[in-house]
């Protein structure tokens, strides 16, 4: 099988920016928070997110990741690199990145991978790594598909995009062991899920971070009154349906400016803004620092 990546023929290579993809970055202070609260400095996430079909997905980390880095194949394939050493990965695989280690990966040309990833640290993080990479081998690991550790991880993306919350950080933390070490457990039976007019609601503001969505269109989506959701909404997650919506698109832009060239301008035009100076005010208040400085501490 050819996994090798292509490196005579020059194509776009992608960081982010996949149709369906859903990501949430944690800000400093939150990652302080993490790091000093009795039950999440053990093991906490920093970053976290899903990959649909990330056709030409590549990263490259020269320096290595501060975080361990896990990728979850889940469908398509692709191939990483680690200590000189190139690795095809299929569906139904997993592997580990160490933290501070020179690493690259990226998506199969021809039938590009979809992957749940998540950078995860703390004081317990190198017992966790050992636990997940039993062997010498940098291979990755096969896996039976299991529709628990995807309810999972959905979970804790789902809190952690509601992070003003510290409870919901400490959960989603809690639940990362859950997800862990689900890849060395049998599987288990999942729950169903039912749509609810707060989770239709986020998804469509998911699938229009590019727009300027009002309270009333938000509402018109799931066809139930301003006031209703709005009610709904602080009664379920404390945020109004526009506080949310405005945080989603900050992460979003956090997510661009950590992984893509776009400057601050363009980043803020793609989200919606057509101030950019506005939309670095936004970001400071929600990130607690600016667009800037927030790409320099990526880099």
């Amino acid at each position: 099988m050819d996994f090798m990546p292509n490196e005579t023929e020059p194509a776009q290579k992608l960081a982010d920016g996949f149709k369906g993809q859903v990501s949430c970055i944690l800000p400093e202070a939150r990652r302080r928070f993490c790091a000093t609260h009795p039950l999440s400095r053990q093991l906490y996430i920093t970053d976290i997110g899903f990959y649909p079909h990330a056709k030409q997905h590549s990263r490259e980390r020269p320096l290595g990741c501060a975080q361990y880095v896990l990728i979850y194949c889940i469908k398509g394939s692709g191939w990483y690199k680690l200590k000189g050493q190139l690795f095809a990965v299929e569906a139904n695989q997993y592997f580990i990145l160490p933290a501070g280690q020179t690493h690259e990966y990226g998506a199969n040309e021809e039938t590009p991978w979809s992957i749940y990833w998540v950078h995860f640290t703390g004081e317990e993080a190198d017992t966790i790594f050992r636990f997940l990479n039993t062997r010498k081998q940098n291979g990755p690991w096969a896996v039976t598909p299991s529709p628990m550790r995807q309810m999972i991880f959905d979970d804790m993306l789902h809190h952690l995009e509601f992070m003003n919350h510290v409870e919901n950080i400490i959960y989603a933390n809690c639940n990362l062991y859950a997800f862990l070490t689900s890849f060395k457990q049998i599987q288990l039976k999942a729950h169903d899920t039912k749509n609810n007019p707060i989770q239709a609601a986020i998804d469509y503001m998911k699938n229009n971070l590019d727009k300027n969505l009002t309270l009333e269109e938000l509402a018109q989506s799931v066809n139930i009154s301003p006031s209703h959701l709005s009610a709904l909404f602080r009664q379920t997650t404390k945020y109004s349906p526009i506080s949310l919506f405005t945080s989603l698109k900050i992460q979003k832009a956090g997510r661009l400016l950590q992984e893509s060239e776009n400057n601050i301008k363009t980043v803020s035009h793609m989200l919606g803004y057509e101030d950019q100076y506005h939309f670095s005010r936004v970001f400071k208040k929600i990130m607690g620092v600016s667009p800037k400085q927030f790409r320099s501490k990526a880099n």
